[in-house]
């Protein structure tokens, strides 16, 4: 151990930091999630909050605001007693069980009568039952009774459903004809996926993580964004200008006149290092001592395409296809053998990997009524998703794989399963890709066979990994699940986050292991998840043996200027160090001890802070 005192540690740039909003305080923090900074005026799209109209009412009215009232209620249950019958009896119990007390309440007359005997005393049905839900509410609140207290919420969003019927209020997205930073309780993936990238200058969420979708789509889209800002939509008013610091996790509220300057000063700084990254010559896909890294790109949607050819990506390592089944639409064969095909003419002959749905979790269609609905479960992390949730849905696989069998006659492809746990599913999904081969053989339609490969995100696919690749044309490690279910945490949980951390020695102990299989066996191997594009990480990877590296365009620039600083000999010793520490602050120091001399200036840019963290 050396002498010099403790070094401070740097951080990675989206450890989760706690929010409040302290009386006076004008700073929120929240999750990293996308880089950049931005400046500009507030859009709130908050699903919890109804503007409520309030006026008095004449004697004349009262009748007809009762009626619209008990109007509101009934579809409002009726409206609930649709989404119950659409659970799964069997997975969805406890959703049921919700659903049913919130249609109790429909019925409460502590909730009903209170309101219409506010609308009796002279005002409108909706500031009745704001006014009824608010007095229950705190009432709740009062209690002794932890669980009544819990109940409070379930009051507001029964409220909250009556109030959104009341005022024909809907779920939609707001219009954004011009630039802003977009605030938002949460979004679905889907949603994400439609935010017009020219006017969005951030985005800025309640819920979510570094690793959740709304995340990953984020960065994919290139728009600067912090999530797990817990209660920022509340916090802030439509039109108010913010500072978002994606690169330091910070919200600065209504900030005075300097701090607005060196925000853009830094955004401006900032676009200038990333556009200096992209714009410069030379940069090899090697490290400095010329070991040549494949880096591709992740692409969620087609239109990105044209980023990764941009970014001049070698290939797309991650074509994320259950985006396609996000719409209020299941896709068709035809459609999806267009999307496949020309995705994949458009990147040939570099290589093109489309992984089969990922669906189950934190992504659901919202299609309730179709076997895609099932994959809901009161633990869905844990639930059916990923490989077992196609094998549970077999003509909605069967149909993917006909398609993509048939992309793969016009330009070449290769096919990976996601979340494979065993050697079962594994041959499973292998009997449904030859079982499709036959059909589209009999029926007489061009198709071609795909090299199958396996995606290593479970710690029960790591253990089989040699049995794995002995039946696999190649693995994808995705580090971001890896990390969740090794560590047992749940990555879309903001108060968890800072736990799930990928350079966590037991995850590189995996990532080791999986390495070996791989090399063993003679088959590729790339990694894919957040991991691949970490500024702190890629070194660690490299020395463990890794040479292809896949993700978002936007993060490609970057990648291959620590590949230009690196060289492979301190990699190895550096991975030797890692593999061989506790914890994972223990691993940080190891590569910033070895490598701030040449990786000091990228990490910095990168708002990669330095914390105190002595050495223990």
């Amino acid at each position: 151990m050396s002498d010099e005192p403790p070094r401070p540690q740097r951080v990675r740039r989206s450890s989760y930091r706690r929010l409040s909003l302290p009386p006076g305080r004008s700073t929120l923090r929240g999750i990293c999630a996308s880089p950049g900074v931005a400046v500009g005026n507030v859009t709130i799209f908050d699903r919890r909050s109804v503007p409520i109209p309030r006026r008095a009412i004449g004697n004349g009215e009262v009748d007809g605001e009762v009626q619209r009232l008990m109007s509101a209620l009934a579809t409002s249950r009726r409206e609930l007693e649709e989404a119950r019958d659409a659970i799964d009896p069997t997975a969805g119990a406890e959703h049921r069980l919700v659903l049913e007390a919130h249609l109790l309440m429909h019925r409460d007359e502590l909730f009903v009568g209170a309101a219409v005997e506010g609308i009796r005393s002279g005002i409108n049905a909706e500031w009745a039952v704001r006014r009824a839900i608010e007095a229950i509410v705190r009432r709740l609140m009062n209690a002794r009774e932890p669980y009544l207290q819990d109940r409070a919420r379930d009051v507001e969003q029964v409220g909250e459903h009556v109030l959104r019927v009341l005022t024909g209020v809907g779920f939609q997205l707001p219009v954004i004809d011009r630039p802003t930073i977009l605030v938002a309780s949460d979004l679905s993936p889907a949603e994400t996926a439609r935010l017009p990238r020219d006017r969005v200058l951030a985005l800025v969420t309640d819920l979510g993580t570094a690793t959740s979708h709304t995340a990953i789509l984020a960065r994919a889209l290139g728009i600067p964004a912090v999530v797990g800002v817990d209660g920022v939509t509340r916090a802030l008013t439509p039109g108010c200008v913010v500072v978002v610091d994606a690169l330091r996790g910070e919200i600065v509220v209504e900030p005075d006149e300097d701090t607005q300057h060196r925000a853009e000063e830094r955004a401006r700084r900032y676009r200038h290092f990333t556009g200096r990254l992209r714009d410069r010559e030379g940069t090899s896909g090697q490290t400095r001592d010329g070991v040549r890294v494949e880096v591709l790109a992740n692409v969620e949607l087609e239109v990105e395409v044209d980023e990764a050819h941009a970014q001049r990506a070698e290939g797309i390592g991650l074509y994320r296809t259950e985006f396609l089944y996000l719409e209020d639409e299941l896709p068709s064969e035809e459609i999806q053998t267009e999307i496949y095909a020309r995705v994949a003419s458009r990147f040939g002959p570099r290589p093109v990997t489309l992984r089969t749905f990922d669906l189950g979790a934190d992504k659901m269609p919202l299609l309730g009524t179709t076997p895609l609905g099932a994959g809901r479960a009161p633990n869905p992390a844990l639930g059916l998703r990923g490989l077992r949730l196609s094998l549970a849905c077999p003509d909605l696989f069967r149909v993917q794989l006909r398609a993509m069998m048939r992309a793969a006659a016009v330009a070449p492809l290769r096919v990976m399963f996601p979340m494979v746990c065993t050697l079962e599913d594994l041959r499973a999904a292998r009997a449904m890709v030859a079982s499709a081969q036959a059909e589209l053989e009999r029926e007489g339609i061009p198709y071609r066979a795909v090299p199958l490969g396996a995606m290593i995100e479970v710690p029960s696919a790591v253990v089989l990994a040699d049995a794995l690749a002995r039946e696999c044309d190649f693995f994808s490690v995705g580090t971001n699940d890896l990390a969740q279910y090794t560590l047992a945490v749940d990555r879309q949980n903001p108060r968890l986050s800072h736990i799930a951390r990928p350079l966590e020695p037991a995850v590189l102990r995996l990532l080791d292991l999986t390495f070996r299989a791989s090399r063993d066996a003679s088959i590729p191997i790339s990694i894919c998840g957040d991991l691949a594009s970490h500024p702190i990480a890629i070194p660690v990877l490299l020395g463990l043996g890794y040479r292809c590296l896949s993700m978002s365009a936007s993060e490609i620039p970057l990648a291959r200027e620590i590949l230009d600083r690196v060289d492979l000999v301190t990699c190895e010793e550096v991975a030797r160090a890692c593999l061989g520490c506790g914890t994972g602050t223990e691993v940080e120091r190891v590569v910033v001890e070895a490598l701030s001399p040449v990786l000091a200036e990228v990490w910095d840019e990168q708002g990669i802070e330095i914390a105190i963290s002595p050495a223990r």
